[in-house]
């Protein structure tokens, strides 16, 4: 979007912008009430809002009611061409006709200026109908729509000439990449199933010059298949690294989730992954979502979670407590104290510092590549992420975005120190 605005002649500003962009997010009704929020806060500095995201599907009437122009994600045509449009006529209106302005579009639209991060998100496909019982996402995107390789490829390629060195595929349900459904009875078993679509193109990209690191941001347990792990094997910029969602440790509540998978099938998956990918002794990266409090979750439930997340041997676990979403299924389920929900909230953020520690610690003595990122010029301090995408800390006098090796030398709950060594792999 902010490709699109620059094309038109529109410069970035923090301190009164004639236009600002709300893109929301209605996954929880948290995010929802923080949606409003900020449409209302944007209205108060009396420019022209515009509302993109998920809130204009869950809640159109109070978008259009609080927005000047809303986007929704709905409707044939690809929502950056509506946005595009719907900028080409604000433009056009009598106060800002001094704006120069551009009416063409390519087919594909790519990103022409560089953003503020090393790595950058590509989003790969969008679309779910699997109807977990917690999400509302299915209400309001209910199409499954992929990229295709080739124009992947180009976003990709258009992506590290502006300078990332990281891409990562995001999207509703990466795991359904060139199927129309995310049910997996439903999807095809003919040629192109069982994870090749997404190989494939992990194949593709994984190809491009200069592209330093490859990642996906997040897998169903279901999605991770053997000709998946083939591609990552087989091509060195793919990190070791995988987020896979366990959400809860018990059968009976993956099954009121309804999950597509119960907790053998997920340790079986983790269990291939480990073969696969560890290398020198070294397992590979692996995160997770896990919701506390769902309802139905029992003591006998949660210590399930509990015991499912100390034999993963996660590096992180992002925990949520559970969000009631108005319009799903759990929403109308019994709902259980706060006071518990919180207290098994912290129990696992106390977990997640235990384990977060003890994969790290495998780090010690260890040479890693690490992208650096964010710096302190004042103490010449960097944080970056390795290939296992532990954030590591060191002392160094290279730039943003440089790749460079480093020997990890300590491990706290709170960090990763590392020395730099003498070569610099990428400038």
């Amino acid at each position: 979007m902010e490709s699109i605005l620059v094309d038109r002649g529109l410069q970035p500003s923090s301190e009164s912008p004639d236009l600002e962009i709300v893109h929301t997010c209605s996954v929880t009704g948290q995010a929802a009430a923080k949606s409003r929020n900020a449409i209302r806060r944007a209205k108060r500095n009396g420019k022209h809002v515009f509302v993109t995201g998920c809130f204009t599907g869950t809640d159109p009437e109070v978008a259009k009611e609080l927005g000047d122009t809303v986007i929704t994600q709905a409707g044939k045509t690809p929502m950056l061409e509506r946005f595009a449009h719907e900028v080409d006529g604000w433009l056009q209106r009598p106060h800002q006709k001094e704006q120069p302005v551009s009416t063409s579009l390519p087919i594909a639209t790519l990103p022409t200026t560089p953003g503020e991060h090393i790595r950058a998100e590509l989003r790969i496909q969008d679309g779910c109908d699997a109807h977990c019982t917690f999400c509302i996402i299915p209400k309001i995107r209910t199409t499954l729509r992929s990229k295709t390789v080739e124009d992947t490829v180009a976003e990709a390629t258009r992506l590290v000439a502006l300078g990332h060195k990281e891409i990562i595929f995001t999207g509703i349900f990466i795991g359904a990449y060139g199927h129309e459904t995310a049910l997996r009875r439903k999807q095809k078993t003919s040629k192109g199933s069982g994870g090749e679509h997404l190989a494939n193109l992990l194949d593709a990209v994984a190809q491009i010059d200069g592209l330093e690191r490859l990642r996906i941001s997040s897998m169903e347990p279901g999605d991770v298949t053997p000709v998946l792990l083939d591609a990552m094997v087989a091509n060195k910029n793919i990190v070791p690294h995988l987020h896979l969602p366990l959400q809860s440790g018990s059968n009976a509540v993956l099954q009121k989730m309804n999950r597509q998978y119960n907790v053998d099938q997920y340790l079986e998956m983790i269990a291939m992954v480990n073969e696969r990918l560890t290398v020198d002794g070294l397992p590979p990266a692996i995160t997770t979502d896990i919701i506390c409090g769902f309802p139905t979750e029992t003591d006998e439930d949660f210590a399930q979670t509990v015991g499912i997340a100390k034999q993963v041997k996660y590096l992180h676990m992002h925990v949520f407590p559970y969000s009631v979403r108005t319009g799903t299924a759990a929403a109308r389920w019994n709902q259980l104290p706060s006071e518990v929900v919180r207290d098994r909230v912290q129990q696992l953020l106390s977990l997640d510092e235990e384990l977060s520690l003890a994969y790290r610690t495998q780090l010690v003595g260890r040479s890693v590549q690490v992208m650096l990122e964010q710096s302190d010029p004042d103490t010449h301090l960097f944080r970056g992420r390795c290939e296992h995408y532990a954030e590591i800390t060191l002392k160094t006098n290279a730039k943003q975005g440089e790749l460079l090796h480093a020997t990890v030398t300590e491990v706290t709950n709170d960090s990763t120190l590392a020395m730099q060594e003498l070569t610099i792999l990428t400038s």
